[in-house]
């Protein structure tokens, strides 16, 4: 795809989410495209559905979806930069037809009552007031319809030693993005979505780990392990120069790269930690 330049002061002055997506970061998700693919199928999702993806980022995961299940996606997110790439993947790809991006905000949705067939989010609930989010998902959900989330969370009893650790890491995820953050529990999550007026709420828990069959989607949405390898390449060549030229990014990628210690490859915490495939159905 071709990549709009930028200056450095003006990429230092970007967001979180519209820096990655400037670097090329496919998607921000724990989970990857496996756990995307199996929370559109808990979705039912089919040819004839219609997919809203909330906080679609870069549109890599919104894509893959319309490329897999044959259906139909639109894609919104705050962040111009994010939207701006998505549309140029859907171009590259030849989705024109299938996958449609616009910038849009969670809690005002730019669509009428009973829209879609099926709503998503990947690690966007996070960050969001999820009485305010969920209710104004239902409100433009088809009867029927139904909601999936992809968000992290961490169990809600565990030790205090462990708790100040996971409030840490808390504490620097919403620094970097500069929005609120917290790891709620699967209960939590499951109470939000029955508390927006879902039905048949299931919450399924999932351990953070990269599964072989990640590269594989990976490959095939990117059109092969060639593209597959370039876009790695380009991602570390993108991050090591921005690494060095930059103090403020590299204080950026320091804190990044501590949080998700923490949450993911300290011993003690990790066990606590992971992320649920939730989904509930308007009545």
């Amino acid at each position: 795809m071709k990549k709009t330049l930028l200056s450095r002061k003006e990429i230092e002055d970007l967001d979180y989410y519209d820096f990655m997506s400037y670097l090329g970061v496919p998607y921000f998700h724990v989970g990857g495209l496996t756990s995307t693919k199996e929370l559109a199928e808990l979705c039912r999702i089919n040819e004839e559905s219609k997919v809203l993806m909330v906080g679609c980022g870069a549109g890599f995961s919104a894509c893959f979806v319309a490329q897999t299940f044959g259906c139909s996606v639109v894609g919104v997110d705050i962040a111009e930069v994010s939207i701006r790439k998505a549309n140029e993947r859907t171009k590259a790809l030849g989705l024109e037809d299938k996958a449609k991006f616009r910038i849009g905000d969670a809690y005002n949705l730019p669509f009428e009552p009973d829209t879609f067939d099926i709503i998503i989010t990947e690690f966007v609930s996070q960050f969001l007031d999820t009485d305010r989010a969920y209710r104004e998902f239902v409100r433009v959900l088809k009867p029927g319809g139904m909601v999936g989330i992809n968000e992290m969370y961490s169990d809600a009893d565990v030790p205090p030693e462990v708790a100040e650790k996971i409030r840490e890491a808390e504490h620097i995820f919403s620094e970097i993005t500069q929005l609120p953050f917290s790891l709620p529990s699967p209960e939590e999550w499951k109470s939000w979505l029955e508390g927006a007026g879902l039905s048949d709420v299931e919450v399924h828990k999932h351990k953070a780990s990269v599964k072989a069959k990640e590269f594989k989607l990976m490959a095939k949405a990117l059109g092969g392990y060639g593209n597959f390898a370039r876009l790695f390449v380009d991602l570390m060549i993108g991050m090591t120069r921005y690494t060095l030229s930059s103090r403020k990014i590299r204080n950026h990628f320091r804190k990044l790269s501590k949080g998700k210690g923490i949450l993911m490859r300290n011993r003690s915490t990790s066990k606590h930690v992971g992320y649920v495939l939730a989904v509930g159905r308007k009545a």
